[in-house]
């Protein structure tokens, strides 16, 4: 798009100025005179000073003495105090000071106290006196910044993060990977998401993707397949003669040990690698995985892809110890002794029962064991009924290996609605097509056994009153009892933490087993010892477990370095809000692409064996899907100073504008402008007048916008 009464376009990003610049009226926000400083921190006397000062007719003035924060600093006639902390090496916040511009702006970022005359000053516009004694931090200052830095978001609007990766647990840069993808660059891609995610074939294949429900793309059509396009770059690296391993620093000497080896405590060992320190993972079993090798059958998650994220792990020099189960094969005597730090990631693997007559009877089992069995025994046969209680990954995983296993019909039992369920909406319509029935509304009561039968007594539910989690809360239908015949129930209403890893740790659990730890730092009232993962916080998606592996991996870190274990300080955060939320204008000109269909086998093939059914993206397929997404993340977001600033005087503050009246985004081949993220700083218009007419470099007046107004286009 060329900007009205902007010039022609260059391919050097450079334009000349005759009279008023074309730029300044076509795309910067505010006329030239707007952004002229409103008093002494905007003078231009101060430079002509600083001119005069540094004359060759003055070289023989003597040099100037000043103390900052308690630091005896020499510096010559004409400094500002900000020249003056730079010089030596002392942090002065700034937002609109751009040290190529003679001119200075008014953001009173920079402000500092002149000690013993009550007086507080900007320092980008104040020269230094003799004998000068300056602060530049204290609580006065850090106030009287936060009041600045309040101000002047007040002005600013737009997408610091995408709704996507705000709404991933473990913040994955979703709009980076993609644009990677776009650009053909897989390798970039898969070390974009290694970066939050390291079990990446996995979780591309298992995590149900909230942020897919919240991608902005639903104001034009549907979400991009974000879950599809990480599984694609993971498979793209796994096919790879050169596979991605991040780079590890020098062994810093200290050693953890692992309990677990699902997604928590392998997420924990990656980090804890990058590190620098010895990792050494304890399972009980024979083989790396956890749930996600027991518990998710293999059309759904294969073997081969477990063992392509373990093998990154194992290639980093994570050593697995199996046969190792805490508590008993190994004592936290023997762990003590030999590393510095444990963290106990040993899930929720005990399943919840029904608590109904007769659930105890042969032919009842939980949805867990019945799903470990068929890993383990691909031919067991469940009988031509089964019939399935629960609305989760389990029962839907359940009932579809049942299908599989030769069952002729399947039947799911579940309390609420189908809409209701917490199971991937994929799995559901996936098990429906297969064949699976579910019967809504109704709970068991009794089981018993009927020759060589199982017949299983349900009542008929009715919503009633919203219950803790805002789900009508479900009641019995009195009178409406109905029996079902089957040669197999499976219980899959949840699972629930085992409190043995507690006792075995000495720490406290809670009344559901659950580890008590930091909720922040994941550390124990046992300094040395951490926890994390469902262990934690119950029976919870793996992405969660992801989490919480990363920020246990932050806080070890910290406690293997002697540092205090604090937990990481969330960023500043500026958005326009929910998906639904953004500007009209932000969907001008983007025009309605249907999602790419991710090819999967058809119902009749996938059900008679256990081939993964979703075969996914082909490298044209994925970029053709990558294309689709709306960038909404901010290109300035690794160097915004507004954001910086924010993040340090706003800390925990997510600035939502839900009003956007002024919004608009004007682009040519040469510059972009959105205009809500602009505060008015004036740098760019300084820049222009500076020039008084010669080229000016567009990539630096870009890099010099402290909020991300300015760009270059793509």
């Amino acid at each position: 798009m060329q900007i009205p009464g902007a010039t022609s376009s260059r391919m050097s990003r450079r334009f000349s100025r005759s009279g008023s610049s074309p730029l300044t009226a076509a795309v910067l926000p505010v006329p030239v005179s707007a952004a002229q400083p409103q008093h002494r921190c905007g003078s231009l006397k101060r430079w002509q000073t600083i001119s005069k000062a540094t004359s060759p007719e003055d070289t023989d003035m003597n040099e100037l003495s000043l103390t900052i924060n308690g630091r005896p600093v020499t510096v010559a006639p004409g400094a500002t105090i900000l020249d003056a902390a730079t010089g030596a090496g002392i942090e002065i916040p700034t937002l609109c000071f751009n040290k190529s511009l003679d001119a200075t702006g008014s953001c009173w970022m920079c402000i500092v106290e002149l000690k013993g005359k009550n007086r507080f000053v900007p320092a980008c516009d104040t020269l230094v006196m003799e004998g000068m004694v300056v602060e530049t931090e204290n609580e006065a200052l850090s106030s009287m910044r936060r009041q600045s830095i309040e101000r002047i978001i007040e002005q600013h609007s737009g997408d610091c993060m995408g709704p996507c990766e705000l709404t991933c647990p473990a913040g994955c840069d979703i709009p980076d990977f993609i644009d990677a993808i776009a650009r053909h660059d897989e390798r970039e891609a898969i070390k974009i998401i290694k970066e939050s995610i390291p079990l990446a074939g996995i979780l591309g294949r298992i995590c149900p993707a909230p942020c897919e429900d919240e991608c902005r793309r639903h104001g034009i059509d549907n979400p991009v397949s974000i879950c599809a396009l990480k599984r694609y770059a993971a498979d793209s690296d796994a096919q790879s003669s050169e596979r991605y391993l991040p780079e590890l620093p020098e062994n810093s000497g200290k050693k953890v040990a692992i309990v677990g080896s699902g997604p928590a405590g392998l997420t924990a060992a990656f980090f804890l690698r990058r590190k620098g320190h010895a990792v050494t993972v304890l399972e009980s079993g024979t083989e790396a995985g956890g749930m996600m090798r027991y518990g998710i059958p293999r059309f759904r998650l294969p073997e081969s892809v477990i063992e392509s994220d373990l093998a990154t792990l194992r290639d980093m020099g994570i050593e697995f110890r199996f046969n190792s189960e805490f508590g008993t094969a190994v004592t936290l005597n023997a762990v003590k002794s030999e590393f510095d730090a444990l963290f106990l990631a040993v899930g929720a693997q005990k399943a919840s029962t029904m608590n109904i007559p007769g659930e105890d009877i042969p032919g009842v089992v939980s949805g867990i064991s019945f799903l470990r069995k068929s890993a383990f025994a691909p031919q067991m046969l469940p009988g031509a009924r089964v019939v399935v209680t629960g609305g989760g990954n389990t029962a839907i995983d359940a009932a579809r290996t049942a299908i599989r296993l030769g069952a002729s019909s399947v039947t799911i039992l579940y309390r609420r609605t189908i809409k209701d369920m917490p199971a991937n909406r994929a799995e559901i319509e996936e098990a429906l097509a297969e064949g699976v029935t579910i019967v809504e509304r109704v709970a068991p009561t009794l089981i018993r056994s009927l020759n060589d039968l199982l017949e299983i007594t349900a009542i008929k539910m009715e919503q009633g009153e919203p219950d803790e989690s805002g789900r009508r809360r479900p009641v019995p239908v009195p009178g409406s009892e109905f029996t079902v015949k089957a040669d197999t129930i499976i219980s899959a209403i949840g699972q629930k933490v085992d409190s043995a890893a507690a006792g075995a740790a000495a720490i406290e659990s809670g009344s559901g087993g659950e580890l008590l730890v930091d909720p922040e730092t994941l550390q124990s009232e046992t300094p040395w010892i951490f926890a994390g993962g469902d262990c934690v916080s119950g029976a919870d998606l793996a992405i969660q477990a992801v989490a919480q592996g990363k920020r246990a991996a932050h806080s070890i870190d910290l406690f293997l370095s002697g540092k205090p274990v604090v937990a990481e300080k969330p960023a500043f955060n500026s958005s326009f809000g929910a998906r639904d939320e953004a500007p009209e204008a932000f969907y001008q000109k983007k025009s309605p692409a249907g999602r790419v269909p991710v090819p999967e086998l058809t119902p009749e093939v996938r059900t008679t064996c256990f081939d993964e059914v979703v075969t996914g993206y082909t490298a044209e397929s994925a970029r053709e899907e990558a294309l689709r997404c709306l960038q909404c993340r901010c290109n300035a977001i690794a160097d915004c100073r507004l954001r910086e600033l924010a993040s340090r005087y706003l800390p925990s503050r997510i600035t939502v504008q839900h009003d956007h009246p002024g919004f608009y985004k004007a682009e040519s081949a040469e510059i972009s402008m959105e205009r809500e993220k602009c505060v008015d700083c004036g740098i760019c218009v300084r820049m222009i007048e500076q020039l008084h007419g010669t080229a000016i470099d567009l990539t630096i007046m870009t890099e010099s916008c402290p909020t991300g107004a300015l760009s270059l286009p793509g």
